[in-house]
C-alpha cells in the first residue's frame, strides 16, 4: 500500500493505534457497528439483503446481519500474511441470494501468484436478520491464480461488480514498475470479466480468458491476457469502487514519492476505453520514471492527486449517489465522489462540474478546508451501503493483524431511540444486585416499538450486568437486564441501553448505598464509620442503628434482607441509635441521623479491644419516603 518499501518497513514497527473520534461536518455522525470480534478487516461488501460479508487479512469471512458481532462463515485456507500481504478483497455476486457465491483476491503461501477465487455459500442465503451461512474451501472455483506475487507489496486490489454484471479486479505491479506498462504482465491493470458462464462445480484450474471476456472489452479480439485489461499503468490500485449509475470506476492508486492518485476509469455510452493512467512514466500530474524506450503518451490523469507528505497510501471510496435511503446525504452530495489516506486518516470530497472534477466547497463543520472529515487513520476499506450511508473497515492500528472495528458514516436525522420502561431509580446494598430488573424499549425512526431490535446495556463504576451485549428484544420491543451493585463501590451510577446509531438512549439512575469502615491501629485508636446515601425524602433526615459484632455473628434474615450483625447475639453491639429501639444511644457523640449520608468519629477505643479481629459492621434505617433499608455487610479486619 506504501509509497516506498523504507516507509512501510518504519510505518510496520510503528504500529500506530486507532483510538480518536472522527471529526464530521455539523449534522454528520460516524456509528460504530462492530467494535468487536474482527481479525484485521480488509475489506466488506453487501449482500443483496443487506447483510455485510467481511474479509479478515488472515482468510476468516464473516457475515454481520446488522446488530451484535460477527459471526463466521468459514477461512480461505492458506493465505499469507506479510506485510501487505493478505486476504484483500471480496465481494458478493449480484446473485448471491440464488447462487451463494462469492469472490476474494488474495496471496497465498502456497505458491506465488495472487488468487482470484469464487467460493460458494450454503445456509440463509436471502433471510437479512440470519448469520447462518458457511463454505468450505472445497467449493472454490478458480478464476485468476497466475497474477505474479514475487514481492511482499503492491498486490493490489479490489474485486467489484459493475452495475452490467461484470466483475472487475484491480491489480498491483507487484513492485515491478515497468510491467505496468505491458498489457500482458499481469501487473498494474484493471480487469473487466463475465463470471455468469463458469460452471457452478468447483475448479482448481484457471479458466480460459476467452471464456470470461465479456466479449466488448478494448481487447476483446485478442486471444491472451489482454483481453481481460481495460486499464493499464497503475502502481498499487488497492481501494477502487464502481458507480452504480455510470459504470466508471475509482481508483485509488497509491504513489510512490510524488503524490497519491484518485483516478476515473470513464465508460462512453456503453463503450470500454483501453486507459493508460501512466505509471511509472508519471505521477500524479507530473513526471515520474522511465522504461526502456519512449514514453507512449496519451496518459489519463487523475481526477485528484495528493503530494502532501502525510498522504502515503490513498484509499479509493465511492461515487455518492443518494438512492432514497435512510441515510441518504442529500441533493448537495450528488455524484461527488469520495477518497482518503491509511496513514492521514484525512477524507476528501471532489465534485464533478459536467467537464472536470475539483475539490468541494467547504460544507459547516467540516474537519478543515480541504478535509471534509479525519481522525480515520487504518481505515483500509470505504463504501455506500444501500441505506445511503458511508460505511468503512477500520483497522485497529496500521498494519494490525487483529482486532477492528466496522463503522458509518450518516446524517443525524430520525434514528432509533431507546426509552426507559421501569427499573430506573433503585437504591441498594454494594455488592448485591437489585430486586428489580432493568426493562427497557427500542423504537424504530417513526417511534413504533421496534420487534427484536437489539439493545447495548453497559453501567458506568464498574457495576455488573446479568446480559451480554447485544441484547436482543422481543417481539414488542421490550429488552431487559438485571445489576449486581460492586462491592467497592457507591453512590449514584448510571445504566445506559442504546441501540446501534441512536440519539435517544435510556439511563437509569442506581444508587449504591455503602457503609465502609475504617480500622483502629497500632497507631490510632480512631475508628471511622461512614454511610454513604441518598434519599427522596425533604427534609433528608434519616435515622440509623448502626451494629458492630465481633467474629461468630449469624447472618438473620429479615424482611428488608439479610443482616449479618445478629442483635441478639452477644458480642454485637449497638453503637448508634437513632431510632430509640436501643435507647437512643450515640456512642460517637455526634447523634445517628444522616442527611441522608452521615460519617461517625469514634475515639478512645483501646487498640487491643479488636487487635486481630474481622469486625462486621451493618446499618439500618428509616427512610421517610421508601420505609426501612440496610447497608452493606462491612468487613473490616483489624
Amino acid at each position: 500500500m506504501l509509497r516506498s518499501v523504507i516507509f512501510s518497513a518504519v510505518t510496520g514497527l510503528t504500529l500506530a493505534t486507532v483510538g480518536v473520534a472522527q471529526n464530521l461536518p455539523t449534522n454528520f455522525v460516524a456509528d460504530t457497528l462492530i467494535s468487536s470480534g474482527l481479525q484485521a478487516g480488509h475489506d466488506f461488501s453487501f449482500l443483496p439483503d443487506g447483510r455485510v460479508l467481511i474479509a479478515n487479512r488472515g482468510g476468516l469471512v464473516q457475515v454481520w446481519a446488522g446488530s451484535g458481532n460477527p459471526a463466521s462463515v468459514g477461512s480461505v485456507a492458506t493465505v499469507e500474511t506479510g506485510s501487505e500481504r493478505g486476504l484483500l478483497s471480496i465481494e458478493a455476486d449480484p446473485s448471491f441470494a440464488t447462487n451463494g457465491y462469492f469472490y476474494v483476491w488474495w496471496s497465498s503461501t502456497s505458491d506465488g501468484f495472487m488468487h482470484l477465487d469464487r467460493f460458494t455459500c450454503t445456509g440463509q442465503l436471502s433471510n437479512p436478520t440470519s448469520t447462518n451461512l458457511s463454505f468450505s474451501m472445497a467449493s472454490r472455483r478458480v478464476i485468476i491464480n497466475s497474477a505474479p506475487d514475487s514481492a511482499f507489496n503492491h498486490n493490489g486490489g479490489a474485486c467489484r461488480f459493475g452495475p452490467d454484471n461484470m466483475l472487475y479486479l484491480s491489480i498491483g505491479d507487484d513492485a515491478n514498475s515497468c510491467s505496468a506498462q505491458s498489457l500482458t504482465s499481469k501487473r498494474g491493470c484493471l480487469l473487466r470479466m463475465d463470471v455468469s458462464g463458469l460452471a457452478s462445480t468447483p475448479s482448481g484450474s484457471e479458466p480460459s480468458y476467452s471464456s470470461i471476456d465479456p466479449g466488448n472489452n478494448p481487447n476483446s479480439a485478442s486471444t491472451n491476457w489482454s483481453q481481460l485489461v481495460i486499464a493499464y499503468g497503475l502502481r498499487n490500485p488497492f481501494r477502487m469502487e464502481i458507480d452504480q449509475v455510470t459504470g466508471n470506476c475509482y481508483i485509488g492508486d497509491v504513489g510512490l514519492s510524488q503524490s497519491e492518485e484518485y483516478s476515473e476509469y470513464v465508460v462512453n455510452s456503453g463503450n470500454y476505453p483501453l486507459v493508460n493512467f501512466g505509471w511509472p512514466w508519471r505521477e500524479g500530474f507530473g513526471g515520474g520514471g522511465s522504461c526502456s524506450g519512449g514514453s507512449p503518451g496519451g496518459f489519463v490523469n487523475p481526477i485528484a492527486a495528493v503530494t502532501s507528505g502525510s498522504w502515503n497510501s490513498v484509499i479509493g471510496g465511492p461515487r455518492y449517489r443518494n438512492q432514497g435511503g435512510a441515510f441518504d446525504f442529500g441533493s448537495n452530495y450528488e455524484g461527488d465522489a469520495f477518497y482518503m489516506d491509511y496513514f492521514s486518516g484525512e477524507l476528501r470530497r471532489v465534485t464533478y462540474n459536467g467537464s472536470t472534477w475539483s475539490a468541494a466547497p467547504a460544507v459547516p463543520g467540516q474537519a478543515s478546508a480541504i478535509n471534509w472529515a479525519n481522525s480515520m487513520v487504518a481505515t483500509v476499506s470505504m463504501r455506500q451501503g444501500p441505506d445511503g450511508a458511508i460505511y468503512y473497515l477500520q483497522h485497529s492500528g496500521t498494519y494490525a493483524s487483529n482486532g477492528g472495528s466496522f463503522k458509518r458514516i450518516r446524517p443525524l436525522g430520525p434514528t432509533n431511540s431507546v426509552a426507559v420502561i421501569s427499573g430506573s431509580a433503585q437504591i441498594g446494598p454494594a455488592g448485591e444486585a437489585y430486586s428489580q430488573p432493568l426493562i427497557a424499549r427500542v423504537f424504530d425512526t417513526a417511534g413504533q416499538p421496534l420487534p427484536f431490535g437489539t439493545i447495548n446495556f453497559t453501567a458506568t463504576g464498574g457495576h455488573a450486568l446479568s446480559t451480554t451485549n447485544p441484547v436482543t428484544a422481543d417481539a414488542n420491543g421490550f429488552a431487559q437486564t438485571s445489576v449486581t451493585a460492586s462491592a467497592l463501590a457507591a453512590g449514584a451510577f448510571t445504566v445506559t441501553g442504546s441501540t446501534p446509531g441512536s440519539q435517544t438512549n435510556a439511563v437509569f439512575n442506581m444508587f449504591s448505598r455503602k457503609l465502609t469502615a475504617t480500622g483502629i491501629t497500632t497507631s490510632t485508636t480512631l475508628l471511622i464509620l461512614s454511610s454513604i446515601n441518598q434519599t427522596q425524602a425533604v427534609p433528608a433526615q434519616i435515622p440509623y442503628i448502626v451494629f458492630m459484632s465481633f467474629p461468630g455473628s449469624p447472618t438473620v434474615p429479615t424482611p428488608i434482607g439479610p443482616i449479618c450483625t445478629d442483635p441478639s447475639y452477644a458480642l454485637t453491639l449497638v453503637i448508634e441509635d437513632g431510632v430509640g429501639a436501643f435507647g437512643g444511644l450515640s456512642m460517637s457523640g455526634s447523634g445517628s441521623v444522616g442527611t441522608p449520608s452521615k460519617t461517625w468519629i469514634y475515639s478512645g477505643i483501646p487498640n487491643w479491644l479488636m487487635a486481630g479481629q474481622q469486625m462486621r459492621f451493618q446499618a439500618v434505617g428509616f427512610d421517610p419516603v421508601s420505609g426501612w433499608f440496610r447497608t452493606n455487610c462491612e468487613l473490616e479486619q483489624f
